[in-house]
C-alpha cells in the first residue's frame, strides 16, 4: 500500500495552516495551493515513499467543487486518501478575520458575514464528501492539534530532549528552553588531581554527589521534568525540548549535571535524549 495521502481543505479562515504544520511535524511532506490540475500528477510523483499533505481551497488556483472530486477520485486511484474538511462558524470566522485583516478570497465586502456564509454554500458539496469534518471553532490552536491528530489516527512522534552543557563565559546557548546555573557548586578545577579530567569521568560525578546540594538539585529536577514538563510538552505535541546546565568554565560542573540528568531521564521517562557538551 502507497503512504497516505491527507487532502486538507475547508473554509477560509478554518485552520488549514495550522493542520498543513501538523502534518509536517508529524513527517508529512506538504505542499499547500498548487493548481488543482497539477495535483494527481505530483501526488503519483512524490507519494511513492512518504505520506503527503495537501492543502486545496477557494485560493486555490482554478478550484471548484466538481474539479476537487475529480482531483481526489484520480488521486484514490493509486494512493490509500483521507479529505479532510475544516470548519467554523460564521461567527468564529469573522472574529479571526477581523483579528488578522486577511481579505476574503471570494472578494471585498463591507459585510463579511455575507462572503463566509456564500463561501460554505459553494463548499458545501465538497464537506458532505469529506472523510473527516472537523469543527475547529471552540479549539485552541494545542487542542486543535491534539484532536486533529488522533482524527486521522496519526502515531505521535517521540520528544527529543537535548541536554546542553555550556561554559558562561561564551554566553548561553540561544537554543535553551530552560537554563541552570550550577556555580553553586564547589568547582573541580580548583583539585590538583580532578582539574585536567571533565565532568564525563565518574571522578568529577562522584565528587559532586558528596555534596547534599547537588543530590538535592537533582533529585528536584529530575521530578519536575519527568511529572510535569516533559508530559505538558508531550500533551502540547511539542517535539524537542532543550535543558542546558552552565557552569564558568563549562568542563566540570555543568558537564556532570547534563551527563547524570540526561541518565535520569532516559531511566524515567520514554523519551529520546541526546547530550551535547558545547564547551569541551
Amino acid at each position: 500500500m502507497h503512504p497516505k495521502v491527507f487532502i486538507v481543505t475547508g473554509l477560509s479562515g478554518s485552520g488549514k495552516t495550522m493542520a498543513l504544520k501538523l502534518l509536517e511535524d508529524l513527517e508529512c511532506e506538504v505542499i499547500d495551493n498548487i493548481p488543482i490540475s497539477l495535483c494527481p500528477h505530483l501526488i503519483l510523483e512524490k507519494a511513492k515513499k512518504h505520506s503527503l499533505g495537501i492543502g486545496l481551497d477557494l485560493r486555490t488556483r482554478d478550484f471548484s467543487a466538481e474539479k476537487f472530486h475529480d482531483c481526489v477520485a484520480k488521486i484514490r486511484k493509486r494512493n490509500t486518501v483521507a479529505v479532510v474538511f475544516l470548519d467554523a462558524t460564521t461567527q468564529v470566522l469573522c472574529a479571526r478575520y477581523r483579528e488578522t485583516r486577511r481579505g476574503h478570497p471570494l472578494g471585498n465586502a463591507a459585510c463579511i458575514e455575507d462572503l463566509i456564509e456564500a463561501e460554505k454554500k459553494l463548499l458545501k458539496p465538497v464537506q458532505d464528501r469529506s472523510d473527516i469534518v472537523f469543527d475547529t471553532s471552540a479549539l485552541s490552536p494545542p487542542e486543535m492539534r491534539s484532536k486533529l491528530q488522533k482524527s486521522l489516527k496519526i502515531p505521535s512522534l517521540q520528544l527529543w530532549v537535548y541536554v546542553l552543557s555550556f561554559s558562561f563565559r561564551r554566553g548561553i546557548p540561544l537554543q535553551s528552553d530552560f537554563v541552570f546555573d550550577m556555580r553553586f557548586l564547589p568547582n573541580p578545577h580548583y583539585e590538583t588531581d580532578m582539574k585536567i579530567l571533565t565532568g564525563e569521568h565518574s571522578s568529577i560525578q562522584s565528587y559532586l554527589m558528596k555534596y547534599q546540594a547537588f543530590s538535592c538539585f537533582l533529585e528536584n529536577i529530575t521530578l519536575l521534568f519527568t511529572s510535569s514538563i516533559l508530559p505538558s510538552y508531550t500533551q502540547d505535541r511539542r517535539l524537542n525540548c532543550t535543558v542546558s546546565f552552565g557552569c564558568t568554565g563549562g568542563r566540570h560542573r555543568s558537564v556532570s549535571t547534563a551527563e547524570i540528568f540526561a541518565r535520569s531521564l532516559r531511566e524515567n521517562e520514554n523519551v529520546n535524549v541526546k547530550i551535547y557538551h558545547r564547551d569541551l
